[in-house]
């Protein structure tokens, strides 16, 4: 298949620290798991680089009780029987020892999953403090598309903002939001600008000069975003929204202003200059948008 994450999802991963911000994730990918009968996966990787620097700043020595990786291997059994009986889905529990992303992202492959979750935070302040910067790094190492769970579990997306800049990463994006989330609200958003209208005006362009050019923009996103749009082939009614400003700013506001359950952002465009782009709007978004955000390689 062209497309691997296009797949149907099987089984997915949810990567949990064990601390409580990592409870979103666990639980979000537990009702995703019970809505698509999948099998759903929580991995912990143990990062004994970690707790070697900890015990060299603290008394560790004097705390009495097992050795964290136990501790850690029985919290996530309780966890995985726990989600088993309150969700009733196939769920079991696996560690690694070692660095997050790259732990997660060969266990992942290992798996052949088709989705990982991950929480926002974690405690490894050391190391990958922002459990949505292993994300990136995870997405950098392979095909999987990442969910980075921010907001309490929903048992359904009802409203999908779908970020695009017409490359075919954002299509494929747009491709798996249909094909994952059926009965949600779509709707695809573009950032357009005029290129270096700033230095235009500093060349003596017009007001008028320069709106001339923004509808000329728009008129070209127009066409575009029908093209995309029809190239979805959904079942359903797909919204289109184009709106003139900076990409990450954008899809912020309009994903606050259209109370969206989840943002939709592929990895890169399509050229080079495309791909520096996204990517640094795709980080934006996902550090700044307070939102559930689904990457897609």
């Amino acid at each position: 298949m062209d497309n691997p994450s296009l797949q149907a999802v099987s089984t997915l991963v949810a990567a949990t620290d064990l601390s409580p911000a990592s409870d979103h994730a666990v639980e979000q990918a537990a009702l995703l798991a019970k809505q698509w009968d999948a099998e759903l996966v929580l991995l912990h990787v143990f990062n004994d680089g970690f707790w070697a620097t900890i015990k060299s700043i603290y008394e560790a020595e004097r705390w009495a009780g097992t050795e964290p990786v136990l501790v850690a291997r029985n919290r996530l059994s309780q966890q995985v029987r726990e989600l088993a009986v309150r969700h009733g889905v196939r769920v079991r529990g696996e560690t690694r020892t070692g660095r997050a992303a790259n732990e997660i992202a060969v266990f992942c492959h290992e798996q052949n999953a088709q989705l990982l979750v991950v929480g926002e935070h974690g405690e490894d302040w050391i190391g990958d403090t922002v459990i949505g910067g292993t994300a990136l790094k995870v997405l950098k190492r392979t095909e999987l598309p990442v969910l980075l769970a921010r907001r309490p579990a929903s048992a359904d997306f009802s409203s999908v903002l779908v970020a695009t800049d017409f490359s075919d990463n954002s299509t494929r994006a747009a491709q798996l939001s249909v094909a994952w989330f059926p009965k949600a609200r779509q709707q695809l958003v573009h950032a357009y600008s005029v290129a270096f209208e700033g230095r235009m005006r500093l060349a003596g362009a017009s007001g008028d000069d320069i709106e001339r050019y923004r509808k000329d923009e728009f008129s070209r996103a127009e066409l575009k975003m029908q093209e995309q749009i029809q190239a979805l082939r959904a079942n359903t009614a797909v919204g289109k929204l184009l709106v003139h400003g900076y990409p990450a700013a954008v899809v912020i506001r309009e994903a606050e202003r259209s109370a969206a359950d989840l943002i939709v952002i592929g990895k890169h465009g399509g050229t080079t200059l495309d791909e520096r782009l996204l990517g640094s709007v795709t980080q934006n978004v996902l550090y700044q948008a307070g939102r559930n955000v689904l990457l897609v390689p």
